[in-house]
């Protein structure tokens, strides 16, 4: 019987990391966990986190509609990570505080119309293209071997294989968002 190949899962890139260090795999993320499972598994979001947020073309949203509600404020997404003004709101200085949209340039979180934005929106693991999933498990895996181990030998081998899924990132990332050089 033939195996299917299908996109790497959270508990799928936990193995791997948990691989690298020579640890067992695990049938569950959910429920009571060893402490190597959690830290695998917060090390993993954290690196998902920090990936994510530099905005790329399967987080970024143009041109994104916000509203503005009964007390003037424009909350965000719970999950918005970055908030500028789109191009036709250029001449505004528009970022995030407290999940809300802020104006640096008048000092006020109260607005009276609600601009169009560009975000970055980070999104759960499940849900971002398999190339990203790959590098955020490779780049995770490196810096918890690192974090657990120490041995240079093997923290070298797995920063080839995060330079290779680095490699495939960005050349997926420019192929998806059209990206000419001209």
């Amino acid at each position: 019987m033939a195996t299917q190949i299908t996109p790497t899962e959270e508990l799928q890139a936990v193995n791997i990391m948990l691989s690298v260090i020579g640890e067992a795999p695990v049938n569950t993320l959910a429920g009571d966990t060893t402490t190597d499972v959690s830290i695998a598994k917060n090390l993993l979001d954290e690196t998902s986190m920090s990936i994510q947020s530099m905005g790329w073309n399967f987080n970024t949203h143009y041109n994104y509609v916000v509203t503005v509600d009964d007390t003037g404020k424009i909350p965000l997404p719970s999950n918005c990570v970055q908030a500028d003004a789109s191009s036709s709101y250029r001449a505004y200085n528009y970022v995030m505080r407290a999940g809300n949209l802020y104006d640096l340039d008048n000092h006020t979180d109260i607005f009276t119309k609600a601009p169009t934005l560009d975000v970055v929106l980070v999104q759960q693991f499940e849900h971002l293209p398999e190339y990203a999933r790959r590098y955020i498990t490779m780049k995770a895996s490196r810096r918890f071997a690192s974090r657990f181990i120490g041995d240079t030998t093997i923290t070298q081998l797995i920063g080839q294989d995060e330079n290779e899924a680095l490699v495939a990132f960005h050349q997926s990332e420019a192929q998806e968002s059209d990206t000419n050089i001209l």
